[in-house]
């Protein structure tokens, strides 16, 4: 009787944070003053086992699926000095596949999103433009509290 090893993997993910860490500054305009704002852009990748181990000489379906994600923290400084902090978090950035397993492709896919630095940084500045409108509506919130007070 021939055994057959087939390892049904549990869908398991497991995330890891990169290291990798893109910044963005800028200013907006606002009625009270300028406002000085700083995003830190915080990159995690995860990975999820999917497929199967096939016995010798059979198509194993094993992959390792990836995504690149990015966990922005806002700080912004307010004239007269009131701080207004925010974080948010992306859909993912960067996305991919790769034969066999997650275990043995950790690092090469460590390497690949690194080598995408413009493509985070972009990204991060995207979040940014995005957040403004946000921040405006805080600075507004915040100064008729103020006034009202």
């Amino acid at each position: 009787m021939a055994y057959m090893l087939v390892a049904g993997l549990a869908i398991s993910a497991a995330t890891a944070a990169l290291g990798m860490r893109v910044d963005h500054q800028t200013q907006i305009d606002h009625h009270s003053g300028p406002v000085a704002v700083s995003y830190r852009g915080d990159v995690a990748i995860s990975h999820k086992q999917v497929g199967t181990v096939a016995p010798a000489g059979k198509m194993s379906s094993l992959r390792c699926q990836w995504a690149a994600n990015m966990s922005v923290a806002r700080q912004a400084t307010a004239t007269g000095g009131a701080s207004l902090s925010r974080t948010m978090d992306s859909a993912p950035i960067l996305t991919g596949s790769r034969p066999g397993w997650c275990s043995t492709h950790q690092a090469a896919i460590a390497k690949e999103v690194a080598r995408r630095t413009a493509a985070m940084q972009e990204h991060l500045q995207q979040m940014a433009q995005e957040d403004h409108q946000t921040l405006r509506a805080e600075l507004d919130r915040l100064h008729g509290a103020q006034r009202a007070g």
